[in-house]
């Protein structure tokens, strides 16, 4: 099994939602499809957390405060312990990612955090970012034929395929991803991609800051696959 394209577990929350996990090191990085009248009921973990919605909306409830999320326009954080859930109040299914794992951060978090407009400095493509204190989510237009360069970061870097496939390198590794599936770039390591089709392919990037911002104590915890 490649730790660069992690293999997924289906978790069952209720039974109205599944959800798709990866674990990436001590990251989770998980696919939901939550149909209408789905709830997903306040509760709280150690991890922090933070997700997008991809497809559809949903009505989320941050430690009491509720917000509809629209697609790729906010983000959510909810830091360590903080309450957290969410309904689906609406007549389409909603598709959503979100990503767990420990922090160091000894004051909870809560937030929900806007996505902006931008242009990728490396390859000079289309995109919308945010970013927050562990972390920044890059959503990228890759053109038909489009090349991602071979490149190196000091952080950790986890992808996510939206439409149609990505032909993606990691160190001595090459696989073909699409939706339901992940590649997992640890930090240092090089990787690269390629859209070989003839339309363009929406690409999600989560962007883990290095290790180093994070307590000594935290870097022995690991954030395993959860019903939560």
């Amino acid at each position: 099994m490649s730790k660069y394209f992690p293999q997924p577990k289906t978790i069952k929350i209720n039974s109205d939602v599944e959800l798709i996990a990866f674990q990436c090191q001590d990251t989770v990085v998980q696919l939901a499809s939550i149909p209408p009248g789905a709830i997903f009921e306040l509760h709280r973990h150690p991890e922090s957390q933070i997700g997008m919605q991809i497809a559809g909306r949903l009505e989320f409830n941050l430690n009491g405060t509720k917000e509809i999320l629209e697609p790729f326009e906010q983000v959510y954080v909810a830091g360590s312990n903080v309450l957290h859930g969410s309904i689906n109040p609406f007549s389409e299914t909603a598709l959503a990612f979100d990503v767990k794992r420990i922090t160091n951060f000894e004051e909870a978090e809560e937030a929900i955090l806007k996505v902006t407009s931008t242009q990728d400095e490396v390859t000079g493509f289309e995109c919308k970012s945010v970013v927050g204190s562990w972390f920044e989510i890059i959503i990228t237009q890759i053109p038909p034929k489009g090349i991602i360069p071979i490149r190196q970061s000091a952080d950790e870097i986890m992808g996510i395929v939206l439409n149609d496939k990505l032909t993606i390198a990691v160190a001595e590794q090459q696989q073909q991803v699409e939706y339901g599936s992940v590649y997992y770039v640890p930090a240092d390591v090089v990787y690269g991609g390629y859209n070989s089709s003839d339309e363009t392919v929406s690409l999600i990037e989560l962007v883990i800051k290095p290790r180093s911002h994070f307590s000594l104590k935290d870097s022995f915890s690991k954030t395993a696959l959860t019903t939560s």
